[in-house]
């Protein structure tokens, strides 16, 4: 809205009064309702006190007239007076800028207007002439708006001033192509336009409509909200009419394959029908010897064969020391507090230093630059029995003198349905990892383009990201006594037709960014199914990866057609980006910065305005305005924080929205929900360290997002319980 900028602590300017002049200048823009506003602006040539303004507008003019700030009425055909409603005391050089809304022009243009500011004692305070021609209003209009469609575009504009059309020059969306016609004339397409020409030259006057059709438009599979300009001309150049429209090519989501349900696995002997319930089992002693001190960090590493298992399940496990090891499992889960439960151990086991990992591979031509250590001897095999009760768990390997993890996902395969299954993000811990020299970020030149699980993690002391990101949720879980269960990323990609069969809800973790097509078909079929997602983390389903065979111990990503693009979900097309899929997308890497909480149903128990330092971190998504957006999507959070890269700010949007199959979906937008549940996020996002209060909050909005997204099927309650262990704060690796 336009104001009269004319208060009266303006002072007189210091130039003479006979150096300034009026300066009017006339405008226009069309309303949403087809009504025009015209503004008026004037500069004062004499000092004084307003009385009114009179202008004068086109012949023929009509409409219900408004403005602002003052009242409006008709003196005499084709003139308007403008009279303020508070006293205004102007100086020279003061600029009047006077808004008239619902205005309907009649045909014609341009016109001559005039303006003319009045003061109480009569005399003139500004005074002249403009020009007023009529707006372009360019609509571009698209018989298939979405992208990689082919379609019909058609752009209208009104011309401003008559005279003999020549050409209109008209730009075409970002990455169109096509063999383009149009009718009643030429057309020729070059660096992004087209120019169509009429057989003759037309002579049309102010207010005539043109609309010109092009045929044959076959549309980027990349879309969004595009300013796509028109312009109208004679032999000579001069323009009859210039202005800009907008068209939105919005691609809905990608359609996925039907991922099959296909059949449990069988049930070795010895294995139970049916396990302990979370609070039976966290009612078990715990222990918090899980813990690996900093002072013990070095050479010791050691990898299981299988990322995850099941009752009656045989993993190896190698290790590379040199001297004897004892090897521990433990169940995490929340055991009054120590956070962990010893369930198999063997000591004095036998070891070797291991040979340096592999580097290298080809396929397609392409150098794979994997690191492997998959040349390593077997140092034990361990039998997953039944008192391996499901869950997820730490091998901890232990010279003496230095330790580490090898984790381990134990799934309940009994076919029994779950309230509540959290998912590890495995595929995206070996993008990151980068034990062996290699890792997915190593660089744009040398970074893998395959990746393998027969090697240790070299973050979280040998746990990948669950220490530093994902333990807090599991942690939060079981001391809630939630029916939780687990699997993994590489889970999701075996039996993800199984995935509504298995659980009512399923949690994504804190960076869960690398999927293959059958991991995010089966995300995408477990909503239409009902099935109800909350991601507590940022920049998921990302990245495309596809498994080299049904072991799934190794994965290709797409480095070589055009580098990091072609490493993306969004590169097969915008139907194909997260957004349509959770709500949201990634936007960049991440400066630590603040969340301000608000009044809706997320921070429900928390007083409005109440401040978490740090809470957005690592990554952040939104809701990208040219992306799809799920009906009804609603930004539940939000904040903005500085990118890493470019040290711009971003906004960060936490979404949620019902699929029409009920299902309920969130997206977190931030890595750091499962962190702040433990007081211990990752040590080198530049966060300040975690309050009790802080975890608090967020223990509150994470049992808020469960409630809402669980449709009250998992119910939780308040309370926030804390570790009795101190584990240490690790690093985590990130890409900017």
């Amino acid at each position: 809205m336009a104001l009269l900028l004319a208060p009266a602590t303006l002072t007189v300017a210091a130039t003479p009064a006979r150096a300034v002049v009026a300066n009017v200048a006339i405008s226009a823009t069309v309303a949403s309702n087809g009504t025009t506003t015209l503004s008026y602006g004037g500069t004062a040539t004499r000092p004084g006190t307003l009385r009114y303004i009179l202008v004068s507008i086109p012949p023929g003019s009509g409409g219900r007239i408004t403005s602002v700030n003052g009242a409006v009425r008709t003196v005499s055909p084709g003139v308007l007076q403008w009279r303020p409603t508070r006293t205004l005391t102007v100086a020279v050089g003061a600029r009047f800028s006077i808004p008239f809304y619902g205005v309907l022009l009649p045909s014609g243009g341009p016109w001559s207007l005039s303006f003319r500011a009045i003061g109480t004692t009569g005399a003139a305070l500004s005074a002249g002439t403009g020009t007023l021609v009529r707006p372009a209003n360019v609509r571009i209009t698209a018989t298939k708006p979405i992208p990689g469609q082919k379609t019909t575009l058609t752009y209208a504009g009104t011309v401003g001033r008559p005279g003999i059309l020549t050409a209109v020059r008209m730009k075409l969306p970002t990455g169109a192509t096509g063999s383009l016609t149009s009718v009643n004339g030429t057309l020729t397409v070059a660096s992004g336009y087209a120019t169509w020409r009429p057989r003759s030259p037309l002579s049309v006057r102010g207010g005539v409509r043109l609309a010109i059709p092009i045929y044959g438009v076959a549309l980027s599979k990349y879309g969004g909200i595009m300013r796509l300009g028109m312009v109208a001309t004679t032999s000579t150049g001069a323009q009859l009419m210039a202005g800009t429209g907008t068209l939105a090519l919005i691609a809905p989501p990608a359609p996925m394959p039907t991922i099959l349900a296909g059949s449990f696995p069988v049930r070795p002997a010895g294995c139970p029908t049916a396990w302990p319930t979370t609070a039976a089992e966290n009612a078990k002693p715990g222990t918090g010897a899980w813990v690996i001190p900093t002072t013990m960090n070095g050479p010791l590493a050691a990898y299981l064969t299988k990322v995850s298992a099941t009752c009656g399940s045989a993993v190896d496990l190698k290790v590379t020391s040199g001297r004897p090891v004892s090897v521990v499992a433990y169940r995490v889960g929340y055991y009054q507090g120590l956070g962990g439960r010893e369930v198999w151990r063997r000591d004095g086991v036998p070891t070797v230093v291991q040979p340096t990992p592999t580097i290298g591979g080809t396929a397609n031509g392409h150098p794979l630059r994997m690191a492997s250590a998959a040349n390593w001897s077997k140092t034990l095999t361990i039998v997953v029995d039944r008192n391996w009760v499901p869950g997820t768990y730490l091998i901890k390997v232990s010279d003496g003198r230095y330790a580490a993890y090898a984790p381990l996902t134990v799934r309940d395969d009994t076919g029994r349905k779950h309230s509540l299954l959290i998912q590890q993000a495995t595929t995206t811990w070996e993008a990151y990892n980068w034990y062996g020299g290699r890792s997915f970020y190593s660089s744009a030149t040398t970074g893998s383009g395959r990746l393998t699980f027969d090697r240790p993690y070299a973050e979280g002391q040998g746990s990948g990201q669950f220490l530093p990101l994902e333990q807090g949720l599991v942690v939060w879980a079981e001391s809630k006594g939630l029916d939780v269960t687990y699997w993994t990323d590489n889970d999701l990609d075996v039996y993800g037709g199984q995935l509504a069969a298995r659980a009512g809800t399923i949690f994504l973790p804190g960076h869960d960014e690398y999927y293959s097509l059958r991991m995010r078909a089966s995300i995408s079929q477990a909503i239409k199914r009902g099935v109800n997602v909350a991601s507590f983390g940022a920049n998921a389903t990302y990245r495309r990866i596809t498994f080299t065979d049904s072991t799934r111990r190794s994965w290709d990503v797409d480095r070589y057609i055009a580098g990091g693009s072609s490493t993306l979900w969004r590169y097969l097309g915008d139907a194909y980006a997260s957004q349509p899929l959770l709500g949201a997308e990634y936007s960049c890497g991440i400066f630590a910065a603040n969340l301000r909480t608000g009044s809706g149903w997320l921070f429900r128990g928390i007083p409005v305005g109440t401040v978490v330092p740090g809470f957005l971190a690592g990554e952040a998504d939104y809701v990208w305005p040219g992306l799809y957006k799920h009906p009804g999507l609603g930004i539940v959070a939000s904040g903005s924080a500085k990118c890493r890269s470019t040290g711009t700010s971003t906004p960060m949007h936490s979404t949620a929205f019902v699929a029409p199959s009920g299902a309920r979906v969130f997206n977190g937008s931030t890595f750091t929900y499962g962190c702040f549940l433990v007081r211990r996020c990752p040590s080198n996002l530049g966060m300040p360290a975690q309050s009790v209060e802080s975890r608090r909050v967020v223990t509150t909005m994470v049992t808020n997002i469960t409630n809402w997204v669980g449709r009250g099927t998992i119910g939780v309650t308040e309370g926030a319980p804390e570790l009795r262990v101190a584990v240490p704060n690790h690093e985590l690796a990130t890409d900017d």
